[in-house]
């Protein structure tokens, strides 16, 4: 179920990312399509009650995530207008912003872990963060699967 939920979503998303003259409604689509199905998957997954402390560190985790998920997007853009005519400089640049946005990610599963664990437990917390990164890396693989490589326009 989890599974057929989320493959809905990423193709759901895909059609949008295509086009980077429209980045920011893109933004605004894939945020609001992964905020509330997420949530829903997320819900159904770890079965926890409503009333749990997992859910204000949850919404605070979201917020700061969409935030750097928005950065990854806006990146992706930039990579796209820059492509044709990459320069040394501009590829360093991307490269350095793209591995600092990553590395944001991971810190703030880290930091998050920490309190959810408080909230629910290590046995829990490591079954959200397993979730997260199921999340998290079929949504960018399914991004990254349509940019072109450098070299290929």
């Amino acid at each position: 179920m989890k599974t057929k939920l989320f493959l809905a979503m990423v193709l759901f998303a895909l059609p949008f990312i295509s086009n980077a003259q429209q980045i920011n409604d893109e933004i605004k689509l894939i945020q609001s399509a992964f905020g509330m199905e997420k949530r829903a998957l997320v819900e159904q997954y770890m079965g926890l009650p409503a009333d749990s402390g997992f859910w204000t560190v949850y919404e605070t985790y979201e917020i700061e995530r969409r935030a750097l998920m928005k950065d990854r997007i806006l990146l992706i853009e930039e990579y796209l207008t820059k492509l044709p005519t990459l320069s040394e400089t501009d590829a360093d640049m991307l490269a350095l912003k793209a591995m600092k946005n990553s590395a944001g990610l991971t810190g703030l599963a880290a930091k998050h872990y920490k309190k959810i664990k408080k909230e629910i437990g290590a046995v829990n917390a490591a079954k959200f963060v397993q979730l997260e990164s199921y999340v998290q890396n079929t949504v960018l693989l399914a991004i990254t699967e349509s940019l072109p490589f450098i070299g290929e326009l």
